[in-house]
C-alpha cells in the first residue's frame, strides 16, 4: 500500500529517540566514537522537510515567513538559552585561553554557521576533554538550519517550474533532489580522501544525508513493497542504526561512504514502517522511555555536551567516570524537561498566538540580543589580548645566547625554570592569549590551507625579508612547525641582509614519496608543486624541519620520504638545514600553566627526544646538509617544560609562541653560523636572482 504523508509514521519519533540516545551514549562512553545518531538525524530531517514542503507548495500554501517563523521559534529559543548557559559556564570554569574562540563559536551558534567557524579554526572533531569545544555538536544544528533555510526556496522554485511546464512537481523535485543528492555525494568522497576534517564539518559533504531522506519523502508514496517485507526492513534498518558506533570510526570515516550504514539503516526503518505484522519493530519504537526521549531529544542534544565540557573542566579529568557520566546524564534530562516547558513549549504558544512573521521577529530580536552581547565580550577580550601580547613581545628575551633564561629586572635562572614564577613577575604572554602569539605572517594569507588554497597550481609563497641585491635567499619551507620560526628567521633575514621566503602548506611537510598512496590529498599536489618550484629557484638553502617528536611515543624519527625530498634539492644544488622538531604534549600547554602556574606541565625529555638527533644518521639525507638542534634551548637534560623565565614556550599542546621563537632568534643565528657556514661566506657565484612574490 502506497503512503502520501509522513505525519503517520509511527516508527519516526521512536527512531529519533534512539538516535539520540545513542549521540548521548557515546559521548559520555564512546571516547571520541560517534554514533551514526546525528546521520540518523539529518536524514529524518530531509525526509519530513521535503514531504510537507512539497505538500504544502502544490496546495500553494508555503509562506516563507510563516514557515521561517514555525521552523525558527521552534530551533532558537532553546538554543540560545544554552549558548548563554555555556557563556556563563566559560566564565566560571574555563581557562581564560579560552574564552575568546568560546565567544566566536556563540555568535556563529546564533547564526547558524558554527561548522564553518570550526573549519576556519582548524578544529577537529574529538572525544570530549578539557580541550575540546563546548560547542563542538552544534555543527550538526547549523548544517540542519542551513538546509531549513535554503530548502523552501529551492521546493517553491521547482513547484513554480514544474507548474510552468506543466509536469508534475512530485516528479520534477524527486529529480532534482536526486541529482543534487548524488552530486553531494561525489563530492563528499571527493573531500573526505583530501581533508576529512574538513569535510566532516562541510555542509555541501553533509547535503547527501538530507538529500536521501527527501528522496524516499518523495519516492515513498509510488513504493509498493509486500507487508511482509516491512518488518524485515525495519529490524535491519534499526540493527544497522544501532551498530554504526559499534563497528565504524565516524570520526575518521564519516561523511565518506562509510557513512551510508547508519544512513541506510534510517532510510530502511521508514521504508519498513506501516507494516501491520506484530513482529515488527513498531512496539519496540513506540515504548514510553523512547517516546520521552525523542520529546526531549532537541533540548537534549543542546544541554548534555557543554555539561560533560564543563564538568570535565571542573574535576580535572581527562574523561568520565561512571558517576560523571550519570550525573551529566541526570543533569542533562532534567534541564532539557525544563527547558521545553519553560522554554520551547511558551515560545510555541506564542507562535500560534501571534503568527509565524511575528515569532520570526521574535527570535530574530533575541538572536540580536545574544550576538550583540557576545560581540561586546568578544571586543573586551580583543582588546585586553592586544594589550598583553604587546607586553609580552616588549618583555620577549628569556632566552641568552648561552641558553640561560632571564626576565626583566631579576636574576638570570637556570635554562628551565620549573619552580612558580615570583608573583611579582608576570608571565609573558599571558596563557589567556597564548592562543593568538602567532608569527605575524600566519594570517596573511599566503599560507596554503583549506581556506587559502592557490588556484594556479603555484604553491602560495611568503615574503619575510625582502632587501635590496639580497646575499642570499634562503626559503622555509614545511607545515605549522616551520611556519612558527619565521619571527626569528626575519629577524635573521634582516641582519644578514637575506631574501627569506616562508613556502608552506598546514599540515603538509615537503616529501617525496616514492609510491603516490596519497594522492589526491590535501598534501599531494602541493609537495610535488613546491619540489618543482624549489628546483627552479634553486635558493641557497631551504629550511625544513628535520624531524618529528609525537606526544605518545618515545624518541622523535625522520621520515624517509622527507629524507628523499632533501635528496632530490641536494641532486641540483640546493642545500638543505633541518632544524630538530620541539616536543609535542597530550595537552594543552597555556591551559595546564593557567591551572597550575606551570609546576605540573612538563614531560621527560627522554620520552621526547632520541640520545642523538635522528637526522644526522638517518638513511638516506644528503651528506650537504646542515643539523641544528635548539633543543638544549627548550629543555633541559631532564624535563621539557611550558614555561622557560618567564616566558610561556607554547600557543597550544606543539607549537610554540611568537614570543618564544623571538628569544631563540640569537641561537638559531649561531647554530646557522656553525653548521651552515656557506650561508655567511662571501658568495662564489652571481648574486642570486631577487624572487618576487
Amino acid at each position: 500500500m502506497g503512503r502520501t504523508s509522513a505525519t503517520h509514521i509511527p516508527e519516526l519519533h521512536g527512531l529519533r529517540g534512539v538516535a539520540l540516545a545513542l549521540v548521548v551514549a557515546f559521548h559520555l562512553f564512546g571516547n571520541g566514537r560517534v554514533s551514526g545518531g546525528v546521520d540518523v538525524f539529518l536524514v529524518l530531517s530531509g525526509f519530513l522537510a521535503t514531504g510537507s514542503l512539497l505538500r504544502r507548495a502544490a496546495r500553494r500554501e508555503l509562506r516563507l515567513g510563516e514557515h521561517y517563523g514555525r521552523t525558527f521559534s521552534r530551533l532558537v529559543p532553546p538554543a540560545l538559552l544554552v549558548l548563554a548557559a555555556t557563556a556563563g559556564l566559560a566564565w566560571w570554569i574555563m581557562p581564560e585561553g579560552t574564552w575568546a574562540q568560546t565567544g566566536r563559536e556563540i555568535v556563529a551558534s546564533a547564526l547558524y554557521y558554527v561548522n564553518w567557524e570550526m573549519i576556519s579554526s582548524q578544529l577537529v572533531y574529538g572525544a570530549a576533554g578539557p580541550e575540546t569545544s563546548p560547542l563542538q555538536h552544534f555543527w550538526s544544528m547549523s548544517v540542519q538550519a542551513q538546509f531549513f533555510l535554503a530548502w523552501p526556496v529551492v521546493v517553491l522554485i521547482v513547484v513554480g517550474l514544474a507548474r510552468a511546464v506543466r509536469i508534475r512537481p512530485r516528479a520534477l523535485l524527486l529529480v532534482v533532489v536526486g541529482a543534487a543528492t548524488a552530486a553531494s555525494f561525489v563530492f563528499a568522497q571527493d573531500l573526505h580522501a583530501a581533508d576529512q576534517p574538513v569535510a566532516y564539518f562541510h555542509s555541501w559533504a553533509r547535503f547527501w544525508e538530507l538529500g536521501l531522506g527527501g528522496f524516499l519523502a518523495l519516492a515513498l508514496p509510488w513504493l509498493r513493497l509486500p507487508g511482509f517485507l516491512r518488518p524485515v526492513l525495519g529490524w535491519a534498518g534499526l540493527g544497522l542504526v544501532v551498530s554504526s558506533g559499534f563497528v565504524l570510526d565516524g570520526g575518521a570515516l564519516f561523511p565518506g561512504q562509510w557513512a551510508l550504514w547508519p544512513v541506510a539503516g534510517a532510510l530502511l526503518v521508514l521504508l519498513g514502517s506501516g507494516g501491520t505484522a506484530v513482529w515488527g519493530p513498531r512496539r519496540l519504537l513506540q515504548v514510553a522511555p523512547l517516546r520521552f526521549v525523542a520529546d526531549i531529544s532537541y533540548a537534549l542534544y543542546l544541554w548534555h555536551w557543554p555539561l560533560l565540557i564543563a564538568y570535565l573542566h571542573y574535576t580535572g579529568a581527562e574523561r568520565l567516570d561512571w558517576f560523571g557520566a550519570g550525573a551529566i546524564m541526570a543533569t542533562s534530562v532534567v534541564l532539557s524537561w525544563l527547558t521545553n516547558k519553560l522554554v520551547a513549549d511558551p515560545a510555541q504558544r506564542f507562535r500560534e498566538a501571534f503568527g509565524g512573521v511575528r515569532a520570526l521577529v521574535a527570535a530574530a530580536a533575541c538572536v540580536s540580543l545574544v550576538v550583540g552581547s557576545a560581540v561586546v565580550g568578544l571586543t573586551a577580550l580583543e582588546r585586553r589580548d592586544l594589550a598583553q601580547l604587546a607586553a609580552a613581545q616588549a618583555a620577549a628575551g628569556a632566552v641568552d645566547e648561552d641558553g640561560a633564561a632571564e626576565y626583566p629586572g631579576a636574576r638570570a635562572l637556570s635554562p628551565l625554570y620549573r619552580d612558580p614564577v615570583p608573583e611579582d613577575v608576570e608571565i609573558q604572554p599571558a596563557p589567556a592569549v597564548a592562543s593568538q602569539d602567532r608569527p605575524s605572517v600566519d594570517g596573511d594569507g599566503c599560507i596554503e590551507g583549506s581556506a587559502a588554497t592557490s588556484p594556479s597550481g603555484v604553491p602560495m609563497t611568503c615574503t619575510l625579508t625582502d632587501v635590496p641585491d639580497p646575499k642570499r635567499v634562503v626559503v622555509l619551507v614545511g607545515d605549522s612547525h616551520s611556519i612558527q620560526w619565521a619571527p626569528a628567521m626575519t629577524e635573521i633575514g634582516r641582519d644578514e641582509q637575506w631574501q627569506v621566503l616562508l613556502l608552506a602548506r598546514r599540515g603538509c611537510r615537503l616529501a617525496a614519496p616514492a609510491e603516490p598512496l596519497t594522492k589526491g590529498s590535501n598534501c599531494w599536489d602541493w609537495r610535488a608543486n613546491a619540489l618543482k618550484l624549489l628546483e627552479q629557484m634553486r635558493p641557497d638553502a631551504v629550511m625544513v624541519i628535520g624531524s618529528r617528536t609525537s606526544p605518545e611515543a618515545s624518541g622523535d624519527e625522520v621520515n624517509p620520504d622527507e629524507a628523499r625530498a632533501w635528496r632530490q634539492l641536494a641532486e641540483v644544488g640546493v642545500r638543505v638545514v633541518t632544524v630538530r622538531d620541539n616536543p609535542r604534549f597530550e595537552f594543552d600547554v597555556p591551559a595546564c600553566v593557567e591551572e597550575s602556574y606551570g609546576v605540573a606541565c612538563t614531560r621527560p625529555r627522554a620520552d621526547i627526544f632520541s640520545p642523538v638527533n635522528p637526522v644526522e644518521k638517518a638513511q638516506g639525507v644528503p651528506p650537504s646538509a646542515a643539523h641544528l638542534d635548539l633543543t638544549p634551548f627548550i629543555c633541559d637534560a631532564q624535563l621539557c617544560a611550558g614555561v622557560v623565565g618567564n616566558v610561556l614556550i607554547y600557543r597550544d599542546d606543539d607549537h610554540l609562541t611568537a614570543t618564544y621563537v623571538t628569544t631563540l632568534e640569537r641561537p638559531l643565528h649561531n647554530q646557522l653560523r656553525a653548521e651552515a657556514e656557506w650561508l655567511f661566506a662571501d658568495p662564489m657565484r652571481s648574486p642570486p636572482v631577487r624572487m618576487r612574490f
